[in-house]
């Protein structure tokens, strides 16, 4: 062959060869561009949030709200290209139907609820629009959200608050107040799944050793008169039944344990970051992280109705030093050693 032949031969493999390089180096960067990323939908998404016990203004500002936009992000939706997120927010239980009733009018895809009061308002609103509650609080089948935990059937799902099991719960309590021999229990009756559990926490109280003294409380000045009169029974302890009612008032539920010297373990986490002294309850940061996954579902086909309940798959433990330390409480090491969180 040819020099010049030879030349323009190995000239043409060198340049093959450098687009076949070229190639497979766009394709790997796009792979690697990709990695760990949804896909991005096309479609703009209409997603509402309902959220109670905090105002319009902070919203934004909710653990929760973050939690569920990062999460919808990650899934590859995102406000301002595929994403519209519209937030209504209540302090009172009273606003929630008229907000969800704004979310309907705006069309919402989706509608996210935080907690029992927003998702019965929500479904109140509409049989239409999917709805996906967060921290559900009671017996979803009881309360006629739900047809089964499996199959929940209509256009609700979602994830459940659920009560502790009364054996743990108390084992938390005498662990964290190994001197208390007689403790409050606080119950709102009109919640119509508590009776069961505070029946259930009485048992496994005798069978601890630990003598419970039921109150009842149907409003947040009812809690205040359970307080006072633990104090004038000398029941310096309390564990306080989780509700709704004491969720969306947490300063206020907080200052009156405190004003009475109740050394009160609580079913809320804002409840303790609001100055009460334990909380034990399901970590709802994290169903609001796994509701986003719900919300593409849903989005990509999938009724409601298929989509499995899910109760609570971890339980944090949160303690506020600062509070036992105004009502002259002494926790144990051991569970100061094994809350999740701290507020000092």
């Amino acid at each position: 062959m040819a020099p010049d032949r030879q030349r323009t031969c190995s000239r043409a493999r060198r340049d093959r060869g450098a687009k076949l390089v070229a190639t497979a180096f766009a394709i790997l960067t796009t792979m690697w561009a990709t990695t760990g990323q949804a896909q991005a939908p096309s479609r703009t998404a209409r997603v509402g949030l309902l959220l109670p016990g905090v105002s319009q203004a902070t919203a934004h500002e909710a653990p929760g709200f973050l939690t569920f936009r990062d999460a919808l992000a990650q899934q590859g939706y995102r406000e301002g290209q595929n994403l519209v997120l519209e937030v209504r927010a209540a302090e009172r239980q009273v606003d929630l139907g008229g907000l969800a009733v704004e979310l309907v009018r705006l069309k919402m895809d989706v509608i996210v609820a935080g907690g029992v009061a927003a998702t019965r308002a929500a479904m109140a609103a509409t049989q239409h629009i999917a709805i996906v509650g967060v921290a559900v609080g009671g017996d979803p089948i009881a309360m006629e959200l739900a047809q089964s935990i499996a199959r929940p059937g209509g256009n609700f799902t979602g994830f459940l608050h659920g009560g502790p099991d009364p054996a743990k719960l108390l084992q938390l309590f005498k662990e964290a107040l190994p001197h208390v021999a007689r403790a409050g229990l606080v119950w709102n009756p009109d919640n119509p799944i508590v009776k069961g559990f505070v029946e259930r926490l009485e048992a496994e109280g005798r069978v601890r050793g630990l003598t419970l003294r039921a109150v009842q409380a149907k409003s947040i000045e009812e809690l205040e008169a359970a307080f006072a009169t633990l104090s004038r029974e000398r029941i310096g302890a309390a564990y306080v039944v989780a509700d709704s009612l004491w969720l969306v008032q947490d300063k206020r539920a907080a200052e009156a344990a405190l004003r009475h010297r109740i050394a009160a373990i609580w079913g809320h986490v804002p409840i303790a970051e609001a100055g009460g002294l334990i909380a034990y309850a399901p970590d709802t940061i994290d169903q609001f992280r796994e509701a986003a996954g719900y919300v593409k579902k849903i989005l990509g086909g999938t009724a409601p109705g298929d989509l499995p309940l899910q109760y609570p798959t971890r339980w944090i433990l949160v303690v506020n030093l600062k509070t036992a330390k105004a009502i002259g409480v002494t926790l144990s090491p051991t569970t100061v050693n094994r809350a999740d969180r701290l507020i000092e």
